[in-house]
Formats: C-alpha cells, sequence, structure tokens
C-alpha cells in the first residue's frame, strides 16, 4: 500500500535541517520552552509492588549509564521541588522509586534541565499506581474491597533528543533504551517516536504542542500521558450501575459490565501492544501476519510486541504527507482505539489545542478514507470462545500452549509469563498435589 510514490522522504537529519527552528519555542530568556524530541511511553501493570518498583528503579538507573553526562536536575516527589541535584540529589530519587510505600505512588523525575520551566533534551519520569492501604467499604454496602488492591496503571516515559537518531548508532541508543524497559516492566501498552518535548510545566506549551501536530503529522502529542493511563486500563463490574457495585474486576471479567474496555491510543513509529491487545486482535501470529512487510519489524519483549514502522521515525512534514508505514500499521491496529477518544489537552481558553474535536480527529489521521468505523467495545465482557478451554489444566512438564500470563495453585505467587512453547516447570513436592497451569487474565 503506498500513498503517493512522488513524495519525498524526510530522514531525521533532513528533517531537523529544513525545519529545527519551526520545531523549537525559544524563550526571551534564550532558554527553550519547546525542543524537537524523540519520546517512549509505557503504561504498565502493578507498579505498586515493591518488584515492579525495583524494575522502574532499573530503567532509571540504566538511562543514566547511557546519558547521565546530560543529566542535571529533577524531583523527588509529585509535589517536590524541581532542582538541580548532585550525588546526594539523585540519591534522593532513587530511594523515592525503591522505598517508598505501596500505598503511595512514585512521581519522579530525572532531566538535563534543573527547573521545570525549561525544555529538557533529556528526561525520564514515572507515575505509578499504589496499593489500597487498607480494606475500603463502599457506601453502599455491596463493595468491599480488600487491602493491596492496585488502583490501575502506571507510567514511564522518557525523551532524547531529535539530533540522536539523525546517526544509525543514536537509533540504535534509543531502540535499546526502549527495548530495556519493555522487557523490564509488564506493559500494556504504549508508543515511541518524534513529538515535541515541552518543559515539565507543560499547561502554558500545549497550543504549540497542537499546531505542532496539526502540521507535522509524524509528531506524538504526549504532554498529557499521565492522564491516559486509564484509557489502556480495564475495569469491570457486577451490579446495577457503578454506583451500586457488588463487585470490581481490574480485568475483563466473564459475563460483568464494562466500565472500561481499554484501547490504545493510536499508531506512530513505535506501538507497544500488551497481552491484552494482542489477543483482541486474534494473537500474534495473526498480527505479525497481517504486518508482514519488510520494512515492519515486529520484535516480542517479555509480555509485549514492540511494532516499528520504518527504519526510522518520520516528521510526516507537509512535503511528506502521511508516512506511508505508519498508515500501513494503522489499518491492522486502528480498532484497538477508542470509537470516542477523550481530549488530549486540558482545558484551554480562547487558543486551539488538542480538545476532544480536534483530539478525534488528530487519532485518525492516518485512517484511510474509506476506513469502516471503529467499533463500539460491548456492554458485558463475553464468555470465552470454546478453544480458550484449552488455557486450563495444562500439566507441569508440558510446552506452553500460548503466549501469556499462567498461574497454578500448587504455588503460592506463582503469576508468570511463559512463551509459546516453553516448558511450564512441575512444583515439587506441593502440598496442593499435582501441577496444572492456567490462564491468568492481564490485569491493572
Amino acid at each position: 500500500m503506498a500513498l503517493s510514490d512522488s513524495k519525498p522522504v524526510l530522514t531525521p537529519r533532513q528533517a531537523l535541517a529544513r525545519y529545527q527552528e519551526d520545531l523549537s519555542v525559544r524563550l526571551a530568556n534564550n532558554t527553550m520552552g519547546v525542543l524537537p524530541g524523540v519520546i517512549g511511553t509505557v503504561f504498565f501493570e502493578r507498579g505498586s509492588q515493591p518488584e515492579v518498583r525495583q524494575a522502574i528503579l532499573d530503567c532509571f538507573d540504566r538511562f543514566d549509564e547511557m546519558f547521565g553526562e546530560h543529566l542535571k536536575g529533577g524531583k523527588d516527589a509529585d509535589l517536590g521541588k524541581f532542582t538541580k541535584r548532585n550525588a546526594k540529589g539523585v540519591e534522593k530519587i532513587r530511594n523515592a522509586i525503591a522505598d517508598t510505600p505501596s500505598h503511595l505512588e512514585v512521581s519522579v523525575v530525572r532531566s538535563s534541565v534543573t527547573d521545570q520551566d525549561t525544555a529538557g533534551e533529556y528526561n525520564i519520569q514515572t507515575l505509578t499506581g499504589s496499593a489500597l492501604a487498607q480494606d475500603y467499604v463502599h457506601p453502599n454496602g455491596l463493595l468491599r474491597v480488600t487491602k493491596g488492591k492496585e488502583s490501575g496503571l502506571s507510567h514511564l516515559k522518557f525523551n532524547v533528543p531529535m539530533d540522536l537518531v539523525t546517526t544509525n548508532e543514536g537509533i540504535r541508543q534509543y531502540e535499546e533504551f526502549l527495548r530495556y524497559v519493555c522487557n523490564k516492566l509488564v506493559v500494556r501498552g504504549g508508543y515511541g517516536g518524534l513529538a515535541p518535548v515541552l518543559a515539565f510545566n507543560y499547561h502554558r506549551y500545549m497550543p504549540q504542542e497542537w499546531a505542532l501536530a496539526e502540521r507535522f503529522s509524524g509528531l506524538e502529542i504526549d504532554s498529557t500521558a499521565h492522564l491516559q493511563s486509564a484509557d489502556y486500563g480495564t475495569s469491570t463490574y457486577d451490579g446495577e450501575s457503578t454506583e451500586e457495585m457488588t463487585a470490581h474486576y481490574d480485568y475483563l471479567h466473564p459475563g460483568s459490565k464494562i466500565h472500561r474496555w481499554g484501547f490504545i491510543k493510536g499508531v506512530n513509529w513505535y506501538t507497544i501492544l500488551g497481552e491484552l491487545f494482542i489477543e483482541r486482535l486474534g494473537g500474534e501470529a495473526a498480527i505479525r501476519e497481517k504486518l508482514d512487510r519488510p520494512d515492519i519489524h515486529i520484535e516480542r519483549a517479555n509480555a509485549c510486541l514492540m511494532i516499528r514502522a520504518g527504519d526510522f521515525p518520520r516528521l510526516g512534514a507537509p512535503e511528506e504527507g502521511l508516512p506511508e508505514p505508519y498508515v500501513f500499521v494503522n489499518n491492522v491496529l486502528r480498532a484497538l482505539r477508542s470509537p470516542n477518544p477523550d481530549a488530549l489537552h486540558t482545558y484551554i481558553p480562547d487558543l486551539p489545542s488538542a480538545d476532544t474535536r480536534n483530539a478525534r480527529a488528530w487519532v485518525a489521521r492516518f485512517d484511510l478514507p474509506d476506513a469502516p468505523p471503529i467499533p463500539e467495545p460491548p456492554e458485558i465482557v463475553p464468555q470465552p470462545a470454546k478453544h480458550e478451554q484449552a488455557r486450563h489444566n495444562v500439566p507441569g512438564g508440558s510446552p506452553c500452549p500460548e503466549a501469556g500470563w499462567w498461574q497454578t495453585p500448587a504455588k503460592e505467587g506463582s503469576r508468570r509469563y511463559f512463551k509459546a512453547g516453553e516448558i511450564m516447570p512441575v512444583i515439587q513436592e506441593s502440598s496442593w498435589g499435582a501441577t496444572n497451569w492456567q490462564w491468568s487474565p492481564a490485569q491493572d
């Protein structure tokens, strides 16, 4: 599928040479409010748990190993001050990730700038979910939620300067770190590609972000990524309504009413799909078959697929038109988007922004003219298809029939990810008896 063979394709080096000033906002004091960059954003599960927070710390440490010479500032709490960070200040950020109790969220940043009003060429940040500190009883008296329940998905995002991906070595570094993150965390979904990098205090720059995204189709709108975790999450319940729930599930519980179905934001250079979305498209093999083209690269990383549309990220400048590899991938993945997406910016009076109307047009920018409407999700979670019965009671010592998360009652805390064909172990001397592995649904 080709949109137009006559239109040019700009490499990142060519795009930056032609449009660097257009992609930047320089302030009166000669600092930068907006910079052209390359981002990676992932939404992941169980961010309150100590082992996951250690994995987050590993990601921060790896980013420091790769780009630490540029990192000068940051913050160690949601309401903490964004300041210059010496070794002691960096350790406070690390301790906040590793030592914050599960019932409190972690909100930290490391950056190449030392204040929140300047755009940083290098940034890494996270905002985690938290676990319920004590049992909760809904005011209706019908619903009880036990201590330790996760509040939702967490997110981690990073950016490097666009200049980095003007070389093959720079592209390799970017991809290496994105792959590292996806292998460390249980990723539900995410994306990566070119984007305007805004100052941490981003609100004043949202109109510029929208103007750039409207002009350059390859740019991602990502200033409010922290608000999108709910879109990737799932939530179902039993009862008359969300106000009269008798049970609540953070996954798609068969037969229950749907509160959140779970959607991806859209497609960019990298589009990352967790198991929920892989299953929804018919499985990994089906996705690989539909995207079987030399310029589309698909890689398994832990619990997700990393789908790359083309060898390098595209700006989608006016003379380029829509990046054709992005359109090709979007044609396969678009059914995973929300049919009614929300705004990507908070309210901005009197100035154009990614409000609900504009955001809906923007996320559909790669749709073909004759593309059918995005299907509405069901109201009730369908019962599993009959073929899914093969997911139950796989004896230990057998090859895994399908990639995904499995658990066995023969061992507490046994839930883990298996690749298809991987031998599922036998739990020795278990008081339960024989080891039988059962499919474990994706969880928030």
